[in-house]
């Protein structure tokens, strides 16, 4: 993949399908695309196959495939993870793709706000009420466990922690990925989880550029003491919420990064907008953020 890559994260789209998602990427002028597994699930349900993506696809890469969700759980719940990983890392492998994402749980922020209100909750909890030590030795055993795995299928893992869980930032998360040492295992900066969490320009100055693999442009609004469900607090178009874009974009530049780049939105208004010029707009906005 070059340097600096521009990558057209699926969000941006909106609910537009797989071929009309690549046609828009080509015609703005990206460079490779990061689609869901439900994107191309719904295209094999269609009749269509992997070479059929490789075609659409031409010189656009996949930068990755998301997400393998709530990637802490134990158990028998591990047992299941690991064979929705399995199929997630074959779907992935089969297009190209370099890397799959997964996110750290609960996913569901309702199973957050239910502990922290002593609320009982119908649903995956995650590691909430562990001691932090344990916590860590499990998602540790779960990230080396899903490292492993991935490395069959050639691909790498990146991890992206949620704010509302009990990893909500880099700061939790680089010294397990860390402690993990695997290779093919990194991170993303995604700008929203980590705004929210904390985070601010001088932490992302100091991450070891090597264990970066993307960036995740986005915005936020302002924290408010609530839990961040990105239902709210993510319906914020480019640059009209409180995450200093411009000055984060120089931060990780200045670790040395020169992966790939891409914007996610969950702003409401912008999944409605004309997929095509939309597009465009956001590959401009990149430019202008990435190479000036």
């Amino acid at each position: 993949m070059k340097q600096n890559a521009l990558s057209l994260q699926s969000s941006v789209v909106g609910r537009a399908n797989l071929q009309t998602y690549i046609q828009a990427a080509k015609v703005a002028g990206f460079d490779c695309i990061e689609p869901t597994k439900q994107q191309l699930n719904f295209f094999f349900q269609g009749g269509y196959h992997p070479q059929d993506v490789k075609a659409l696809l031409g010189d656009l890469e996949v930068s990755s495939v998301g997400w393998l969700s709530n990637m802490e759980r134990q158990g028998y719940e591990f047992v299941a993870m690991l064979r929705e990983a399995e199929a997630l890392f074959a779907t992935a492998a089969s297009v190209g793709s370099h890397a799959v994402e997964l996110i750290n749980g609960p996913v569901d922020w309702r199973a957050v706000d239910s502990y922290r209100h002593g609320v009982p909750y119908q649903g995956y909890m995650g590691l909430q009420g562990l001691a932090p030590a344990e916590q860590r030795r499990l998602m540790v055993k779960n990230l080396q466990a899903l490292a492993d795995l991935a490395g069959q299928f050639g691909l790498t893992v990146f991890f992206e922690p949620l704010c509302w869980t009990p990893v909500p930032s880099l700061k939790e998360g680089i010294p397990l990925v860390e402690e993990a040492g695997r290779d093919n295992l990194k991170i993303v900066v995604d700008f929203y989880h980590n705004y929210i969490a904390g985070v601010d320009a001088q932490f992302l100055r100091q991450i070891p550029r090597e264990l970066i693999l993307g960036v995740h442009v986005c915005d936020s609004r302002e924290p408010d003491g609530r839990v961040p469900c990105e239902e709210i607090f993510r319906d914020v178009a480019l640059y009209e919420g409180a995450v200093p874009i411009r000055e984060w974009v120089q931060a990780v530049k200045e670790t040395g990064f020169d992966g790939w780049w891409a914007y996610e939105t969950f702003s409401k208004r912008e999944a409605e907008q004309e997929v095509y010029s939309f597009t465009q707009y956001i590959h401009g906005e990149l430019k202008k953020l990435i190479f000036t």
